[in-house]
């Protein structure tokens, strides 16, 4: 039998299930509706519910533990393990593939530098986009969000999450390319992803990606 981790009673008048980056199931129900319900739907979706729990399994144990010495998680796409060292700023070896970072203050200072990182790189990418495409957007910024890599404002100004520098290259253009299109394009309509499609045309292959691997918002 399924058992779900939340149940969120509410005003609302449908029944519905989500599970998050590790696995935890939440069902949203109505506020009077019986828990013999509940589980009746759960069962109806137990194949669903698993297939997708499976695919999330083990996901918890990528998260970073306290002592970031010897951790690895992905940078561009590729795994990068952590050097804990007593200098003062974080060093990068691309061949080694490792990242040495100052052991005071290890995980602050390590995420500055991911912030600075993803910064430079997608300033570059989206102004080279950018006049690719023909448009214009009003501002960049990075931020920390956890829940969507990137967004673009009425007014076009660009928000992309610091964490999207742990996808591929070309993942990260696929991210840029969406956002930029939305300049054009302020919903998710066919012509909306037509426009998507001619600067990436693998663009569900790249969102299946990230769907995947939703967990790598949690990093940091």
């Amino acid at each position: 039998m399924v058992t779900p981790d939340k149940i969120i009673r509410s005003a609302r008048k449908t029944l519905s299930v989500s599970i998050d980056p590790f696995g935890r199931l939440t069902v949203r129900a109505p506020a009077r509706l019986s828990e013999e319900r509940i589980f009746a739907f759960l069962k109806e979706k137990e194949d669903w519910i698993r297939k997708h729990q499976a695919k999330k399994a083990g996901a918890e144990s990528r998260l970073p533990p306290k002592n970031l010495d010897g951790y690895a998680f992905l940078l561009f796409g590729e795994e990068y393990r952590v050097t804990l060292y007593g200098g003062k700023k974080v060093l990068c070896d691309e061949v080694e593939k490792r990242l040495f970072v100052p052991r005071a203050s290890a995980e602050e200072t390590l995420k500055k530098w991911l912030k600075e990182r993803a910064r430079e790189t997608l300033k570059a990418l989206t102004d080279e986009l950018a006049g690719e495409m023909g448009v214009r957007f009003k501002s960049l910024s990075i931020t920390s969000a956890k829940t969507r890599w990137g967004s673009c404002s009425f007014d076009n100004a660009l928000h992309f999450s610091f964490r999207l520098l742990y996808a591929p290259e070309a993942v990260i253009r696929y991210v840029a390319v969406h956002e930029l299109a939305h300049i054009c394009v302020k919903n998710h309509s066919p012509a909306f992803w037509a426009l998507v499609g001619k600067y990436v045309p693998d663009y569900k292959e790249k969102r299946r990606w990230l769907k995947d691997r939703s967990y790598l918002m949690q990093i940091f």
